[in-house]
């Protein structure tokens, strides 16, 4: 199952959008919504939809 480059949410692997880049690279969007916030310039660490990891923003101990 592919992850999503924006949200990091896992998707089934009929759904969402697989994009080849010209230098190799590939990058998958489970929906239009994380395409649209890439385009856009977004970062996923400040939107508030995206579930943030456990330990984000915490300091390191």
């Amino acid at each position: 199952m592919p992850t999503c480059s924006f949200c990091k949410r896992s998707y089934k692997e009929h759904k969402g959008l697989t994009v080849f880049t010209i230098e190799g690279r590939t990058v998958h969007y489970c929906s239009g919504k994380c395409r649209k916030n890439v385009k856009l310039g977004r970062d996923y660490k400040k939107v508030n939809w995206v579930k943030k990891q456990p330990g984000f923003g915490e300091a390191a101990q």
